[in-house]
């Protein structure tokens, strides 16, 4: 009978060895440190040597190291082109995933790299919506989740902030307002939509002023009809930048006040799966993928739950 080395021992050292780092193998794989160094020690007392030197700033391999991977190297090759060759990651795995519409429309599906998706056999179903669905109720496998606080999941990652400005057509106003408290907002429809968490009596109220009587006011439910109102003329619209970017550029819209929105309590987009979804490889190559769209200067958070 065959003595075969623990698999996922295989996997974990081949990943630390590669990267030169427990760490990095953690985060490429979606585990904790802890749980790299642990599978490792398993296989090193399997085979009864020794394969990293651990040292205060990081890892080495040994000899032993040395040759276990240039031999691990060759035969997962081996075996990713084996399993490739009779099929078995030919099929299209379908990803589900729920994000706000405004967000999915201006924003993601812009960004998708459709090729990568393809080339990984990874088909999308969207759900849109601005709800807080759960993932293992509603059998999600990510969401972009629109909230304050940051989620709960063990996985998140803050993919930006919302950053309202108030916008209209360049025939609405013959130039912009000074500020808040210029007289002419009183003149002015006020166009936003009803689930955003910073509305125009919030802010309004957070530069200490009162909301004008009888304001002329229109709402919607979805931000793409409040921006489509705005192009339209009907009024000012108070809306995330990101949605509205290009329009700004080309001119259809322009910036109608200069105001300043409250700094603190500031909703933002995450992007959210949890464990159990994340051992799945797809769901991991969506969340990089994902993750490649915002800058590199925003961090990654994870939980040790």
């Amino acid at each position: 009978m065959r003595s075969l080395p623990p698999l996922k021992g295989i996997i974990y050292f081949e990943a630390s060895a590669r990267l030169q780092s427990f760490k990095l193998a953690a985060g490429e794989l979606f585990v904790t440190p802890g749980a790299v160094s642990h599978q490792i020690q398993t296989l090193e007392e399997f085979i009864g040597q020794k394969l990293f030197i651990r040292q205060h700033r990081g890892i080495k391999l040994t000899n032993a190291g040395i040759r276990y991977f240039n031999r691990i190297s060759l035969i997962l090759k081996d075996l990713d082109q084996a399993t490739t060759d009779i099929g078995f990651v030919t099929k299209t795995q379908k990803l589900i995933v729920s994000i706000p519409p405004t967000l999915l429309n201006k924003w993601l599906l812009p960004r998708l790299n459709y090729s990568y998706l393809t080339d990984n056999s990874i088909a999308i179903v969207f759900i849109d919506t601005i709800e807080t669905l759960d993932l293992n109720k509603e059998n999600i496998d990510l969401s972009i989740r629109y909230c304050i606080e940051a989620p709960k999941e063990k996985y998140y990652r803050l993919l930006f902030q919302e950053q309202m400005i108030a916008v209209c057509a360049p025939n609405y106003i013959s130039k912009p307002l000074d500020d808040l408290a210029d007289e002419r907002l009183a003149s002015c429809t006020l166009i936003e939509t009803t689930n955003r968490l910073i509305q125009w009596d919030l802010v309004l109220a957070n530069n200490n002023i009162k909301p004008y009587s009888n304001q002329s006011k229109i709402y919607f439910q979805n931000s793409m009809h409040t921006i489509e109102a705005a192009i339209q003329g009907i009024g000012i619209a108070f809306v995330n930048r990101l949605f509205v970017e290009s329009y700004l550029d080309q001119g259809v819209l322009i910036e109608a006040i200069n105001m300043t929105v409250m700094q603190e309590k500031v909703p933002g987009y995450y992007l959210v799966s949890n464990y159990e979804k994340m051992q799945n490889p797809a769901t991991q190559l969506l969340y990089k993928e994902i993750e490649s769209y915002v800058n590199n200067d925003i961090t990654i958070v994870v939980f040790d739950n």
